[in-house]
């Protein structure tokens, strides 16, 4: 890949920069747009709720916040598929984790803003660096094999895979951050998604109170760009075939 980004490095002239500035701006800006999707689904379904009953449980609050991931999962999927579609896009799907990722650091790097992605920044860090890689090669993967098998059977192995992806990205944070309940080994992420504690009790917790909203936006970004390259790549061998 190294050598791959050389040799296109060597043929960019200006216009053709000019040209791709629009591009990566839009690529940088799904991160924020995606978390601002989820935080005001989140605060309308929290609002809602607590209308309907005012003795609301913190367990059906955190219940709540965990499944307006869903809509907005599905809405980040549905723009990768759009985005995917158009033939200016070919190329890029191996670029678009690192252009996430690059959008996310800079997100946690915000004082008050960061704290909202997590309380320890070198674990921030370290996961996400470790999400960038793993999807860089999933992407790889689903290009070569979108157009091999059926759709319905890649959405499922599409989300199969984007689940490992982030369990193994939690864990990754997990090495690094010190906790004093360790969640179930293998599950951090579904633990930190749904507070459910698979591990000791006040597991779940004490991720949610350290990841906050890392979780709800890795797991957005994945869907966009797990759905973009699958898109892209089963478009291009259906154009290669005619």
């Amino acid at each position: 890949m190294w050598c791959a980004l050389i040799e296109q490095g060597n043929f960019v002239s200006m216009p053709q920069l000019r040209s791709r500035a629009p591009r990566v701006a839009g690529v940088l800006a799904i991160p924020p747009m995606l978390g601002a999707a989820w935080l005001t689904v989140a605060s309308l379904s929290i609002l809602i709720v607590a209308t309907i009953d005012a003795s609301t449980s913190r367990a059906l609050v955190e219940a709540v916040t965990a499944l307006a991931v869903v809509p907005v999962g599905v809405a980040a999927a549905w723009l990768g598929w759009r985005v995917g579609r158009q033939p200016a896009m070919a190329g890029w799907p191996l670029f678009v984790p690192a252009l996430l990722a690059l959008s996310i650091l800079a997100l946690s790097s915000v004082p008050i803003l960061g704290d909202a992605l997590g309380e320890a920044r070198a674990a921030v860090a370290v996961a996400i660096a470790v999400w960038c890689l793993l999807l860089t090669g999933l992407v790889v993967a689903v290009r070569r094999l979108a157009s091999r098998i059926p759709w319905p059977a890649a959405v499922l192995a599409l989300s199969l895979a984007g689940f490992a992806l982030l369990d193994l990205t939690f864990m990754a944070y997990g090495g690094i951050a010190t906790f004093t309940n360790p969640a179930a080994l293998y599950l951090w992420y579904p633990s930190t998604l749904t507070m459910y504690d698979f591990g000791s009790p006040g597991a779940a917790t004490e991720l949610a109170e350290h990841l906050k909203g890392l979780p709800s936006l890795l797991t957005t970004c994945t869907a966009f760009t797990l759905a973009l390259a699958e898109t892209v790549g089963r478009y291009a061998r259906r154009l290669a075939a005619e």
